[in-house]
């Protein structure tokens, strides 16, 4: 008898033998012991124990034995919504989160969904799920905590304008679009890429056909906060972006034989100007794909570094019902390079979340200006363009401070902060100024210069306007507005769109 296999990320079956590896064998030995020990706890241990508990005692204990959270057993219900996750169907409040200080952010809302019922909004912080603060935990752990069986109940509190108020939510299966777009100015295509399944190329060749018709002159890829899904969609939509023949992912087994993926030149290549947002969600085959295009040169990566997962599962179905979900091979980027557990740096980085989309617009139009324009009343345009933050200048001692990392990553310059906040370096292209804090001191184009009191003021680091100048940058000032400039040809530091 033969189990069918159902690679993960890849649309072809593999076969296994199925049972045990023969009768004699160590593993065979084992499992005697194994249901022995199962025998006992069921007939004579004092809790009663009944079968079904110590078979999912025996399953959980596995896989825990093998260290790999991918690695998983799905009950019946548990893989159908599985299966269906990979099509844009979850169990779920219909809710998009993107990391934000100190409490997620509502970035979407899907319509007719209990969230979208509930009146939860863009914008919106996540405070607490089920009376736990979110404060603290990484956007994929306030994810899970939302997540659940259809059915099941789930209380939120939410923040909005300094106001919080609790919603109680029943959780249901919520069809969110594989892919969605719109355009955007300047004849910019923008496309969100919620998960890798076998209609997102398709879709996505649809939408490309309309933006075509409509003049598109650069597009935006987001992949943010996708979880991945098939390898084999990845590497047909890297089809519209690279030639035929060209790899985009490698995947090696236990016994370290590889299967190469390349581009079959089904899909028409999108001779166009790239950007692909990414951050610490985007996972699997969202991996592969950025990968490949950062790879050929053929997009400029913007927003956080990815989650990391550099391993494909594959889904076997259990003669017991159920199926059990195996990672069996590592994969690869075109040129060998392994983003387990490191995950892709994006070319750009900007870690604010409310910046990325414009960031990615502003690598596709490098000829423009850039600019930062506060107004003390309240509120923030970058570029002409108002943008949802909570962010605004100071004024101290005679001083105006702006939000350091906002600002500059607005600009286009890439902000580290180095460990125990000795030294934060500002840099794009050959600029760069240095900042220690505990020193008072701005190292730029070989020159110290000391520097006032740097300012925290509700999670941010604020920097004093003087050295900004050491950066190329003009600062505008009058009684109601800071405007912040960066021309192009001032600094020459703009990071080039990158083609084929």
């Amino acid at each position: 008898m033969r189990t069918r296999l159902v690679f993960l990320l890849a649309v072809f079956l593999l076969f296994l033998p199925a049972g045990p590896a023969g009768a004699e064998g160590e593993l065979y030995r084992e499992e005697k012991a194994v249901a022995e020990v199962m025998d006992y706890l069921y007939r004579y241990h004092i809790a009663r124990p009944d079968a079904r508990q110590l078979m999912q005692g025996a399953i959980d204990g596995l896989l825990n034995s093998v260290g790999d959270p991918y690695t998983e057993y799905f009950s019946a219900g548990e893989l159908e919504d599985f299966a269906r996750s990979l099509e844009g169907s979850f169990a779920g409040v219909g809710l998009e989160l993107e990391a934000c200080f100190p409490y997620p952010r509502v970035s979407g809302v899907f319509p007719g969904s209990p969230a979208f019922r509930a009146g939860i909004r863009e914008g919106d912080l996540i405070v607490r799920v089920d009376g736990e603060e979110t404060s603290g935990l990484d956007l994929a752990r306030v994810a899970e905590k939302i997540r659940g069986p259809a059915g099941s109940r789930l209380w939120l509190t939410v923040r909005r304008g300094g106001s919080d108020f609790d919603v109680e939510l029943t959780r249901e299966v919520v069809s969110s679009p594989v892919v969605e777009g719109r355009m955007l100015a300047g004849n910019i295509g923008y496309v969100k890429v919620h998960v890798f399944g076998s209609r997102t190329a398709g879709e996505f060749g649809a939408l490309m056909r309309e933006f075509q018709s409509r003049g598109i002159g650069g597009l935006i890829l987001d992949l943010r906060g996708d979880p991945g899904g098939y390898l084999q969609a990845a590497v047909d939509l890297a089809g519209y972006f690279l030639p035929p023949g060209q790899v985009v992912a490698i995947t090696v087994d236990r016994n370290g034989r590889e299967e190469v993926y390349s581009t079959a030149g089904e899909n028409p290549d999108l001779d166009l100007p790239l950007a692909v947002l990414v951050d610490g969600m985007s996972a699997s085959a969202a991996e592969v794909l950025a990968g490949a295009l950062q790879e050929y040169h053929r997009a400029v990566l913007v927003g956080g570094r990815t989650y990391g997962k550099g391993v494909a599962q594959a889904i076997v179905p259990l003669e017991a019902g159920g199926a059990l979900k195996i990672t069996i091979a590592r994969f690869l980027t075109p040129s060998g390079r392994s983003i387990d557990g490191r995950g892709i740096e994006p070319d750009r980085q900007v870690s604010v979340p409310s910046l990325q989309l414009v960031a990615a617009c502003q690598e596709l139009q490098p000829h423009l200006p850039r600019s930062v324009t506060f107004n003390f009343a309240g509120g923030v345009m970058v570029d002409g363009e108002r943008v949802d933050a909570v962010v605004y200048p100071l004024v101290a001692d005679g001083e105006i401070y702006i939000p350091l990392r906002f600002t500059l990553e607005a600009l286009g310059f890439n902000v580290q902060w180095h460990p125990d906040l000795k030294q934060i370096s500002i840099r794009t292209g050959s600029r760069e100024l240095i900042l220690e804090p505990g020193s008072k001191t701005v190292f730029a184009g070989g020159k110290n210069l000391k520097l006032k009191n740097l300012t925290w003021r509700e999670g941010n680091i604020y920097l004093p306007v003087s050295p900004l100048s050491l950066l190329g940058i003009k600062v505008q000032h009058d009684a109601g507005q800071l405007k912040l400039e960066l021309l192009p040809d001032e600094a020459g530091i703009m990071i080039p769109v990158l083609n084929h």
